[in-house]
């Protein structure tokens, strides 16, 4: 219960000072709220395994959940204060990438784990209805869970193909998106799998784990990475057009040394599609300096 409510207080820091606004002057020359697109890519892998880490999947759950109720509230807070139909400007979305030679979550858990109110909305807009879609989703992500919860095959979850397949479908034009990555941050498979995963040269659709134990022991890996074109491989897409922040949460690291290894390899390859700001923040012991970090995070983007 106790963590329960942490990470409740984490997330809510996080979304009110991602759209909050300042109250001065004139109330009625206030800007209108900025629109929001938040999409939250759920790592299902091994990570979760209740073997590997027993608490992950919890954790997992109450970040998710978190998300879920701050944003509702967000609406329900645009119904009361603003005009009637700015909550339709609004979105929020969970994806979970597939992984490779399992099989995937039913289709009608991932096409309602969202909130992305339409026109067709706009006449029952009510704290009602914002209510029911809370309660939808929230039904949605313990049904999504379960089915976690009970898989006994783990590959890897492939966010490289998310991006390439999927990534710009999310985004929403004329609107702040926030892509959001729930993940221990190393984009790795199992063998087989990742042995016939798409490369060109040293570029790779994963990050090779080998190559990331010659890295920390290489005191010059950086040079190294650059002169000798290590990284991920390129998907050809162009984020350019959309207002575009990425933040990757509850990274767990295999050794201490690893961070700026993972670093190098995500800020490379979300540069290559002009995801330019980025922050990653590590699964911390104390709550308290998870929760400065994302606020550290969102108070650069007022």
């Amino acid at each position: 219960m106790e963590k329960t409510k942490i990470f409740g207080t984490v997330i809510a820091a996080f979304l009110i000072l991602m759209v909050g606004k300042g109250s001065e002057g004139n109330k009625s020359e206030s800007p209108s709220p900025t629109s929001i697109n938040i999409v939250v890519i759920l790592d299902t892998s091994n990570r979760i395994s209740k073997a590997k880490n027993p608490d992950q999947l919890e954790r997992d759950i109450t970040i998710v959940k978190g998300i879920a109720n701050l944003f509702v509230d967000r609406l329900l807070d645009e119904l009361k204060n603003q005009e009637r139909n700015t909550w339709l400007r609004h979105h929020l979305a969970f994806v979970v990438p597939e992984q490779p030679g399992t099989t995937p979550i039913p289709p009608g858990i991932i096409g309602k784990l969202k909130i992305w109110p339409t026109n067709t909305d706009r006449e029952s807009a009510s704290a009602r209805k914002v209510k029911e879609m809370r309660a939808a989703l929230l039904g949605t992500i313990d049904e999504l869970y379960q089915v976690v919860e009970k898989q006994k095959k783990f590959t890897g979850s492939d966010i490289w193909k998310w991006f390439r397949a999927s990534g710009l479908e999310y985004l929403k034009p004329n609107t702040q998106n926030y892509i959001i990555c729930i993940s221990d941050g190393y984009l790795d498979f199992d063998r087989i799998i990742q042995d016939k995963r798409p490369k060109i040269g040293n570029k790779t659709s994963y990050i090779p784990y080998t190559q990331i134990v010659q890295h920390r022991n290489d005191p010059n890996w950086e040079q190294q990475f650059d002169s000798e074109g290590h990284g991920l491989l390129e998907i050809g897409k162009d984020f350019s057009a959309y207002d575009v922040k990425f933040l990757m949460a509850e990274i767990k690291l295999r050794h201490m040394l690893d961070l700026p290894i993972l670093k190098k390899y995500w800020r490379t390859w979300l540069g290559s599609m002009e995801i330019t700001d980025s922050e990653f923040v590590e699964s911390q012991p104390d709550p308290q300096i998870l929760k400065e970090k994302i606020k550290t995070f969102v108070s650069q983007h007022q």
